[in-house]
């Protein structure tokens, strides 16, 4: 015979687990909404370079090239403040999920076309983008990560209703 496990043997895994998704929530939020703060201002500082950066892709068309390259860094730095805060940290993430499912792409793109980029994520040049197929990997883990935490903040909801 098996030893058999205590009543609350399996609330206690389940408690354990729970906790360990809550810091990996809070975590993610900070790691997230803080790289996307730091994306923004540096893009900011230099919106020639991100708008260079940006026709590298030669994705959009020269007309709206600026103006995204003036319109997405306060985007990022306004998803980025709604996810750190919990102000509205659903549309946040969304924003950021969005954003990063678009990176992803155009990034892929480029890269199966051939084209030699500078991904531009962290302004014109940065030791942060030397490596396209990095850039991929990282901006890969980051939606993985932007999922879980709002799915994560669905789940809670969820149980708050539930009690």
């Amino acid at each position: 015979m098996g030893k058999r496990q205590p009543a609350g043997g399996k609330r206690v895994k389940m408690k354990i687990g729970f906790q360990c998704q809550q810091w990996g929530y809070w975590i993610g939020r900070l790691i997230l909404g803080s790289i996307f703060i730091y994306a923004a201002i540096f893009k900011m500082g230099a919106p020639q370079d991100f708008a260079d950066s940006i026709a590298d892709y030669q994705i959009l068309p020269v007309s709206v090239i600026n103006l995204f390259a003036l319109g997405l860094p306060l985007f990022e730095l306004v998803c980025g403040l709604l996810t750190l805060s919990g102000v509205f940290f659903r549309v946040g993430a969304i924003g950021i999920i969005s954003m990063l499912a678009v990176f992803i792409a155009a990034l892929a793109v480029a890269l199966f076309r051939g084209l030699s980029i500078d991904c531009g994520c962290f302004g014109a040049y940065s030791w942060l983008d030397s490596n396209p197929w990095i850039d991929l990997l990282r901006d890969g883990i980051l939606l993985g990560l932007g999922v879980f935490i709002y799915g994560h903040s669905l789940r809670q909801t969820q149980r708050q209703k539930n009690t």
